[in-house]
């Protein structure tokens, strides 16, 4: 049983904390994250198969990066569609995993519920993010990851304490304050082990593919199956890591909380409004 820190963790301490309640979680997590993964891997299937047929002997990529800017307005309604699914489930299942770092039972529906009644802050909350973050890469690449890492916290109090977009962006600003380079280096320890997964699970799925499908023929086959490949690797990867990194976010908020001595924002952090 997950047994919540009480004390601020070391950097160790809260990767090892993060995987405690990655497994706590997992059984009420992978449900959402496997239909974010089907709906997004259905929708880049449905635009990238159409893509890979009919393509010239010659100049293959060329045309084939044309056609993606032939694709119209559907296609760029469909992203919008995939972000804002990605976030209803997103939300849900950092929904789940607070409760279980409360010791409380979470379930489908409950979670589903609170994120839905949560969904235009998410969606607002993101859009300030971008925008914030992309002025800080205009104005050079080191301000841009500063304000990031700052920021990158702010769904966890907007879910788990119902905080608007504003006060979100300003809780995670006001945590990380401080603890920066920490922070910096929980995640990047964090997404190295993930780019290491999916490395390896890139190997296996194109080695599996060149046993059933052979050698490609053309560039325009060798090009279907690589993206064909990429939309299952990414369908798997997600399934496996979008729990993950959501249960990293909550153990790392927790942490900071503790550090800053939030005993306001800790009481509030358990009232989890239920559907």
């Amino acid at each position: 049983m997950y047994q919540k820190p009480t004390v601020p963790q070391s950097i160790g301490g809260v990767l090892d904390d993060t995987l405690q309640l990655y497994k706590a979680s997992f059984a009420s997590c992978w449900v959402p994250a496997l239909l974010t993964a089907l709906i997004a891997g259905a929708f880049s299937y449905f635009v990238v198969a159409p893509l890979t047929t009919g393509l010239p002997q010659t100049n293959t990529m060329l045309a084939f990066m044309s056609r993606y800017k032939d694709m119209g307005p559907g296609y760029s309604l469909g992203n919008i569609g995939v972000w804002v699914v990605t976030l209803l489930f997103n939300g849900m299942m950092i929904a789940n995993i607070a409760a279980v770092s409360r010791g409380e039972a979470s379930s489908f529906g409950t979670g589903l519920s609170l994120s839905l009644r949560r969904l235009l802050a998410m969606m607002g909350a993101t859009i300030l993010f971008s925008l914030v973050v992309g002025l800080g890469f205009v104005l050079l690449i080191i301000p841009g990851i500063y304000v990031a890492v700052r920021l990158l916290l702010f769904l966890v109090p907007l879910m788990v304490e119902s905080q608007g977009p504003t006060q979100a962006l300003g809780t995670s600003w006001r945590l990380v304050g401080g603890n920066w380079w920490r922070t910096l280096i929980v995640i990047t320890v964090l997404f190295v082990i993930l780019f290491v997964l999916e490395l390896l699970l890139g190997a296996l799925t194109g080695v599996v593919g060149v046993f059933i499908g052979g050698r490609p023929t053309d560039t325009a086959h060798m090009i279907a199956k690589v993206s064909l490949a990429t939309l299952a690797i990414g369908m798997v990867v997600r399934v496996i890591t979008g729990p993950l990194i959501c249960a990293m976010g909550v153990a790392l908020y927790h942490d900071l909380l503790l550090r800053k001595g939030g005993g306001d924002l800790e009481a509030r952090l358990g009232a989890l409004p239920k559907a």
